[in-house]
Parts: structure tokens; C-alpha cells; sequence
């Protein structure tokens, strides 16, 4: 079974190989009329690697400290068309990433189990952090593959 910081390095290069692997305009179109286009996923990957980033330094440096959720959709919104290019969404959620592995392989064994309050889900610990986020990016390379018919 792959070690969480294993799964955490394998999404980048999941990526690229959509990015380089795909038309260029397949990444525009919806797979359905409610569901995001392939380009908007990764754009929220990258925006998700940021607020997951912040929690995880959070509970890290304050345990017991509230971690606020946030609206995903409301941050698609506004903050997906700011990539023009796709490549401007992936390397934001490539050098997000590094620094994210970089902490969780610098994690004491203690640091695993320090918590933060979740406006939404409670208490979690920074291993529950770290599993969601390998379990977040698992639910969008699937919705990727859907979106682009791979």
C-alpha cells in the first residue's frame, strides 16, 4: 500500500500527463451542464492545496485552532478564470504541493494527532487533514478523467 506522502507525489504527474496527453480544448468542455470542466478542477486543486496547506501549518502551530472551511464552488467562481493558461493552474498546484509534502515529511511522529477545529467536520487531526487531501485529489482525477472522456 502507498505511504501517504506517495499517493501526495503521484498526483503531479497524474496531471501533466492530462495536460500533455489531451487536446488543449477538451479542457474547456463540461461533462455535464452543473459539473466543472476539466481546466476548472485543477484550478480548484490548486486553490484546495492552498487552504488544506494553511490548515495543516495551522493545527501545526496552533492545535485547537479553527479551521474555517470554505465555499468551493464561490471559489471557482472568482478565483478559476484568473488562470488564463492551464499551465498557470498546474504550476501553482505543483510548487503548492512540494511545500505540502515537504511538511508532512518533516511531521514528528506527535504532530500526526494534533487537531483543529473544522467550522464544518469538528475536530481533525493532521493525519485526518493529510487523508482527506489524498482522498480530494483520488475524487478529482477521476472527475478529470471523466471530463476529458479519458
Amino acid at each position: 500500500m502507498p505511504s501517504v506522502v506517495d499517493s501526495l507525489r503521484a498526483t503531479v504527474p497524474a496531471l501533466v500527463s492530462f495536460v500533455t496527453g489531451s487536446r488543449p480544448d477538451t479542457f474547456q468542455r463540461r461533462p455535464a451542464p452543473n459539473e466543472w470542466n476539466a481546466a476548472t478542477v485543477i484550478a480548484h486543486m490548486a486553490d484546495a492545496e492552498l487552504v488544506y496547506a494553511v490548515r495543516i501549518r495551522s493545527v501545526l502551530t496552533q492545535p485547537g485552532g479553527l479551521l474555517p472551511a470554505f465555499d468551493e464552488g464561490k471559489w471557482a467562481d472568482r478565483f478559476g478564470p484568473l488562470d488564463d493558461e492551464l499551465a498557470g493552474a498546474l504550476a501553482r498546484f505543483r510548487v503548492l504541493r512540494q511545500s505540502t509534502i515537504a511538511v508532512v515529511e518533516s511531521l514528528a511522529d506527535e504532530e500526526w494527532e494534533r487537531s483543529g477545529l473544522h467550522e464544518q467536520y469538528g475536530e481533525l487531526t493532521v493525519r485526518q487533514l493529510v487523508n482527506r487531501l489524498v482522498a480530494h485529489d483520488a475524487t478529482h482525477l477521476d472527475q478529470i478523467r471523466a471530463a476529458l472522456g479519458a
